[in-house]
């Protein structure tokens, strides 16, 4: 009997050594997010997420109201990934990190909304609604005027690529619909602007597209082109 006790307490001490400790730091390491989608495909993908980042699972519960994943990074630290259906078709999901991992909470969340299918917005066929329109700046001027038009519209920016020529920003709104403003330059002093968003087309991405573009323009005082 003693045996079995102290194997039991071994492989209790095993289990809490898997993660360097519990101090998960403050708020300021956790990311939440809304998406539309139910809880089932949300915890679904979290949980490929998180197996896909390297991380070593630790414990997982769940249910058809969401669930929570405790899992370690490779140097110990805890990541916990906390998931809420708040409707039928939509949920929250929160990642919280160790001290200094806030980039890391992104990082899972930007996997869990393309294991949703809610990548980055995309142009196209098969892609988001889109505008376009072509105005008189150049692209570090006209980048300017796209962050102050998705801080205006409430627009989490996820990401951003730039250079002379061209950029690239991405973001989510609150319920992580992706969407996107591409600047290209055209001709000396002149910039081509494609607003796009989501990932399929319908009414609420083509009104949302139109938005951008129009506060794009009222905080530029700038006026395109296109359509």
């Amino acid at each position: 009997m003693n045996k079995l006790m102290m194997a039991a307490a071994t492989l209790a001490a095993l289990s809490l050594a898997s993660c360097a400790g519990n101090d998960m730091g403050t708020g300021a390491n956790t990311i939440d997010r809304e998406y539309a989608k139910p809880a089932s495909d949300i915890w679904s993908a979290s949980l490929r997420s998180a197996e896909e980042a390297g991380l070593t699972l630790r414990s997982e519960r769940h249910d058809k109201l969401g669930g929570e994943i405790v899992a370690c990074r490779a140097n110990g630290a805890e990541v916990l990934i906390d998931v809420v259906g708040l409707t039928e078709k939509s949920s929250r999901v929160s990642v919280r990190g160790g001290p200094g991992d806030r980039n890391l909470a992104g990082m899972l969340q930007e996997r869990i909304a393309e294991k949703a299918g809610l990548g980055v917005a995309k142009t196209g066929p098969f892609g988001g609604n889109s505008i376009q329109a072509t105005y008189g700046a150049d692209v570090p001027s006209a980048v300017a005027s796209a962050r102050r038009a998705f801080s205006a519209l409430g627009v989490n920016a996820t990401a951003e690529e730039s250079n002379a020529t061209a950029a690239t920003l991405d973001g989510r709104l609150k319920d992580s619909t992706p969407v996107r403003i591409r600047l290209e330059k055209s001709e000396e002093l002149q910039t081509r602007v494609t607003f796009t968003a989501g990932n399929e087309k319908n009414d609420d991405n083509r009104q949302f597209a139109k938005k951008m573009k129009d506060e794009f323009e009222r905080l530029s005082t700038l006026k395109g082109d296109g359509n």
